[in-house]
């Protein structure tokens, strides 16, 4: 692979997992852009039934643990800023802009229609189709106060373009709030190319804390907080993930399925997630995009 690194610049590339790609110099770990495996526009891997089975069992049927997940989010953001216009990429069904338009204006970006069509229909919400590179401050509704990607930087083939963006678009000060998966923590150690993080092509990009700071300072953000948070899950959702989806055992999922209530679930911080809280750097113009040609995926979930 001969693409630079996404965080350092360099190409200096070494095979790791078998299926990645690790830089030598900053110890980034990606799948490469050639990994979206989708002949023209990358953002095809999250229409169709990508949160009806193709990645989720039943992502509305979830409703109430993701909304669980995006309470606990909220509380991170209202604790620093309270207030202004909201703005979140790969804003899924609408479950965390319907919170979040109790204390903020929202506008969310997605790629997938049924989703669309729910958050705007359904909870009359904000959301829209197009592209988020191309969004400006007027399109918008102004500079941006906060801007959330919950679970969605890991599925960007160009994530510097969306932060470049993003650094565009806010506020002097204006907040960041990231989660994605962490390949720096000890779970993800421990479990080397079995993580369950690692499934390109949807998943990506792989970050540990320090190229997940240096991404953002290079893209006009300094981080204020990184630490590890917990997600609910329905346990349906996990035996789906785990059976069906990883080690293909239909049966096994059928027969699964059949005595597991929808309602059962749980919360687990089990490490591997990152919680990232940045800010604008004031003072300063952010960069120009570093080849923002990409358009690319923006839809919400691990």
């Amino acid at each position: 692979m001969d693409t630079a690194c996404l965080v350092c610049g360099n190409a200096l590339w070494e095979p790791h997992f078998r299926t990645l790609a690790r830089c030598r110099a900053c110890g980034f770990v990606t799948a490469g852009p050639e990994a979206a495996g989708v002949a023209g526009d990358a953002r095809d891997l999250y229409r169709g039934d990508y949160f009806t089975g193709g990645e989720y069992l039943d992502y509305a049927g979830d409703e109430a643990f993701f909304r669980r997940n995006f309470r606990r989010r909220l509380e991170e953001v209202l604790a620093r800023r309270r207030g202004g216009l909201l703005v979140e990429i790969g804003a899924a069904y609408g479950f965390f802009l319907d919170l979040a338009r109790a204390h903020f204006r929202t506008v969310g970006f997605e790629v997938n229609a049924e989703a669309i069509r729910h958050a705007r229909r359904r909870l009359g919400l904000d959301v829209r189709g197009d592209d988020f590179l191309d969004a400006t401050r007027e399109s918008i509704g102004g500079p941006v106060d906060v801007l959330v990607m919950w679970d969605v930087i890991e599925h960007l083939d160009r994530p510097d373009a969306f932060l470049i963006k993003a650094a565009e678009l806010a506020a002097p000060g204006g907040l960041l709030f990231i989660t994605t998966g962490d390949i720096g923590s000890l779970l993800a150690r421990l479990r080397g190319r079995r993580w369950r993080m690692i499934h390109p092509p949807t998943h990506l990009h792989y970050f540990d804390r320090r190229t997940m700071t240096r991404l953002l300072e290079r893209c006009g953000f300094e981080v204020l907080e990184i630490r590890s948070t917990g997600v609910a899950r329905s346990v349906r959702q996990i035996l789906y993930s785990v059976l069906a989806l990883k080690l293909r055992l239909n049966f096994a999922w059928r027969a699964a399925a059949a005595v597991t209530p929808a309602s059962w679930g749980l919360t687990l911080n089990s490490g591997d997630i990152m919680l990232v809280i940045a800010r604008r750097r004031d003072g300063e113009n952010p960069p120009g995009a570093c080849g923002r040609g990409g358009r690319t995926a923006a839809t919400g979930g691990l």
